[in-house]
């Protein structure tokens, strides 16, 4: 509604407000004096029809009067008034108490002040240090004069602050903003040098989905071709479920069990003779790496063996025994040839992993050997490890706060976080990425996932957008065998 229509009609409304409180206040008069039944009904009827005409009049002039709050807020807003769109949006709260859509905006209202006084006080003493940033320091420092609400303007945010607190120097601090700027140049939005540049220095945490392989085979290893291959050896061959769905049945059936299920996932795997060349440009990282894989091989372990890159795998019980319990961690070393061993989970920081030049491998799902296991005990021991069957799923919802190391997750808060080739599209992957964002909801960067474009004329799929914008997690389009390359040849 046009402005002065707007104010014509907010002064309509207030005008017969005042008429009908007279007209009230005449018949409530009128009732006092009159002593005849019949005419103190009729006036009755009238006190009841004004006082209704009065309560929509209110109503509607409430209404009116909230529109031209929220125009004024969202007005205020754009220009960076935050504390008057938040006196507005205070009115719109008192006048209608409990409301969901002022609470939501007071509370985004405030976090956008607070950064606003905190962007101040870091841009002043940014200039201090123009110096030592001065091919990012002009742009930096318009970016942070103008604060929203987005995870990226808090985490550019903290790491300025961090740059000046001298917890990053010059070099890493550039380096970490020209992967937060956007890349016009790229064609997706991401640059891709200073994105290997923080990943060659272990900065980003990588989760690496099954669609990693997929990418660098020349057959198809997507999920529903393992399932049908498990159906098929069974003879079930009219199923049509997922790979959780055909576990559970083959666990459900007395004739055939979990050992049977893993002889034939060992079977549908990938050798490990296949050459994924994401793993190898990691393998050829000098610093230890953080690495989760939802994957049940073991290409990368293999591929980082092959280039002497030691590591730890790490993998959470899932079933618990008399010797271990749910949350428990099972860690192998790399270049140990003694069995894996089962850690409570606060044993973990002990090991020093990391201080010690070991790269973290954290199988989420657990892992199938493709190679024969000849020890009983490690067997049973991985076997409890691994999350594959609907039931294994429901556990690990359930615990899915003792089951993902605490350990882990503070290594999740001062790093980036980068989703590679995983798509969540059943419920079960879901739950995977949701129970790590939880875990680690206090870190100080967002999250992005490259590589879950559509394929081969598949369309987008909403479900997976709209999962991963309410999860807050930024999506870049494009191959990200890209990335290779750049991995490779970036010097560090």
């Amino acid at each position: 509604m046009p402005d002065d229509l707007h104010q014509q009609k907010l002064r309509d409304l207030q005008s017969r407000q005042v008429m009908l409180a007279e007209k009230l206040a005449r018949l409530h008069q009128q009732y006092d004096l009159e002593t005849r039944v019949e005419e103190q009904m009729r006036i009755e009827k009238g006190i009841a029809d004004t006082q209704a005409a009065v309560y929509r009049v209110e109503t509607e002039l409430l209404t009116l009067q909230q529109s031209s709050l929220i125009t004024e807020a969202a007005q205020l807003k754009r220009n960076g008034v935050y504390l008057k769109a938040l006196a507005c949006w205070q009115q719109i709260q008192y006048i209608y108490p409990g409301n969901p859509i002022a609470e939501q905006e007071i509370a985004a209202l405030e976090n956008l002040h607070a950064n606003q006084t905190k962007a101040v006080d870091v841009v002043k003493r940014l200039a201090f240090r123009m110096k030592d940033i001065k091919p990012i320091f002009k742009e930096l420092a318009e970016t942070l004069k103008q604060p929203d609400g987005s995870p990226e303007y808090s985490a550019m945010l903290e790491q300025t602050e961090a740059f000046l607190d001298g917890e990053l120097d010059a070099s890493d601090f550039m380096d970490w903003y020209a992967v937060m700027k956007p890349d016009t140049n790229s064609g997706h939005g991401v640059n891709l040098e200073a994105l290997a540049k923080r990943v060659q220095k272990g900065e980003v945490v990588l989760f690496l989905g099954s669609d990693v392989v997929s990418a660098y085979c020349d057959e198809p290893h997507e999920e529903r071709t393992l399932v049908g291959k498990l159906a098929k050896q069974i003879g079930y061959t009219d199923f049509d479920g997922t790979l959780s769905s055909i576990a559970e049945y083959y666990q459900l059936r007395s004739d055939l069990g979990v050992a049977s299920l893993l002889d034939n996932l060992r079977e549908s795997l990938p050798d490990a003779a296949r050459v994924i060349n994401l793993y190898q440009a990691l393998a050829k990282i000098n610093v230890p790496l953080i690495l989760i894989s939802s994957g049940y091989d073991n290409l990368l372990e293999s591929t980082f063996q092959a280039a002497g890159k030691r590591f730890v795998e790490l993998a959470s019980i899932i079933n618990r025994s008399e010797d271990y319990d749910i949350g428990h961690v099972v860690v192998s070393y790399s270049d140990h040839s003694k069995p894996s061993q089962v850690y409570p989970e606060e044993a973990l920081s002990r090991l020093r992993l990391l201080e010690s030049g070991y790269s973290i491998i954290y199988k989420i799902r657990g892992t199938c050997e493709t190679s024969d296991c000849h020890d009983a005990a490690e067997s049973l021991l991985r076997r409890d490890a691994m999350t594959l069957s609907e039931s294994n799923y429901f556990s690990f919802a359930r615990y899915a706060d003792r089951i993902i190391p605490d350990y882990l997750a503070r290594q999740f808060r001062n790093r980036g976080f980068l989703f590679i080739g995983y798509r969540p599209k059943k419920w079960e992957d879901r739950l995977l990425v949701s129970a790590l964002l939880e875990k680690r909801r206090n870190a100080q960067e967002p999250c992005y996932v490259v590589g879950n474009a559509p394929q081969g004329g598949e369309k987008p799929n909403l479900l997976e957008n709209a999962f991963w914008d309410y999860r807050n997690v930024k999506q870049y389009h494009f191959d990200f065998r890209e990335l290779d390359t750049y991995l490779e040849g970036v010097t560090v």
